[in-house]
């Protein structure tokens, strides 16, 4: 059974006015609910930042690997292109 902590929370009063009207247990699942949404949002954005970040890093690399290997996909198409050239 996980174990509950209890936080402190002030509220601006046109804000505590929109859900005064609740009850304690409606209260405390409405702020479960927009916490763990808000949690999962964050968690969403951070992986997307990250996700950026490396292809963003991977972008130079990329560009040297394909710079190497340009001479043999020059070659290769040209090979490739002869030889239907040939057949036709």
């Amino acid at each position: 059974m996980s174990q509950l902590q209890q936080i402190a929370l002030e509220l601006p009063e046109e804000l505590y006015t929109e859900i005064e009207h609740l009850s304690q247990s409606e209260k405390d699942s409405f702020f479960h609910q927009v916490l763990k949404d808000q949690i999962e949002k964050q968690k969403s954005t951070d992986m997307q930042e990250k996700l950026k970040n490396g292809y963003a890093e991977m972008a130079a690399l990329n560009a040297e690997i394909c710079a190497e290997f340009e001479y043999a996909e020059t070659e290769s198409t040209q090979l490739t292109e002869r030889r239907l050239n040939e057949q036709n």
